[in-house]
């Protein structure tokens, strides 16, 4: 490869120790980065196994296009198999393990009715991430009540159902409750609709819950 770190023109060494006193010309394209064009330079040599080829990366010039190309060959000849998880279930499996925690996921939902949350939804993000398989989206009004909901949610699911939740549990304007397979999210309502998951997860399935869900609070 040769490499000109000068630009438009350069001279100097340019390869193998050789010195070109005359000057050689650089000319680049929008996509691709021409050849060199050696005006004048006519004792080139260079022992390569392949065809000569020559290739300029100059000092300021744009070449991201040519990474994304770089990145494009190797997405071809590589990309078939990016991830493969070991743990891999059976269909029927997997249809139970969403029913399972279906059913965890209805009954916080309803703890959190009970405690008087607004507009919750329960939605199937299993096919969308590979984190998790159920969001639970509720709003509070206040942080006592985020605090209130956050404790009777895992309280059920420890005793209940012998989970723990991960992360921050304090009641903050946006408090995540992380039971793996379920996710709790509790906001307060101006968090609520500038994040708006349920816009973001527009793909998700809306579970239908079977007790009254309190009015939302955008009417």
């Amino acid at each position: 490869m040769l490499i000109c770190y000068s630009s438009p023109s350069c001279t100097g060494n340019l390869i193998s120790g050789s010195l070109f006193p005359r000057e050689c010309k650089l000319s680049l394209k929008p996509k691709k980065i021409s050849l060199f064009d050696f005006n004048g330079c006519d004792s080139l040599q260079m022992v390569s196994s392949q065809k000569s080829m020559f290739s300029c990366m100059a000092v300021g010039s744009n070449v991201s296009e040519d990474t994304d190309d770089m990145y494009d060959d190797l997405f071809k000849k590589y990309g078939k198999v990016v991830f493969r998880r070991n743990d891999q279930k059976s269909a029927s499996a997997e249809v139970d393990d969403d029913a399972e925690c279906l059913a965890f996921a209805v009954a916080l939902a309803k703890v959190a009715s009970d405690v008087k949350a607004a507009d919750i939804r329960v939605l199937f993000v299993k096919p969308l991430v590979y984190w998790t398989r159920f969001f639970i989206i509720a709003t509070a009004f206040s942080r006592p009540q985020i605090d209130a909901i956050g404790t009777r949610i895992r309280d059920l699911a420890e005793k209940k159902y012998g989970r723990t939740s991960m992360g921050d549990s304090k009641p903050n304007s946006w408090t995540l409750l992380d039971f793996g397979d379920v996710v709790v999210h509790i906001f307060l309502p101006q968090q609520r609709t500038f994040y708006n998951l349920e816009e973001f997860y527009g793909n998700a399935k809306q579970i239908e819950l079977p007790f009254e869900n309190q009015q939302s609070f955008h009417s």
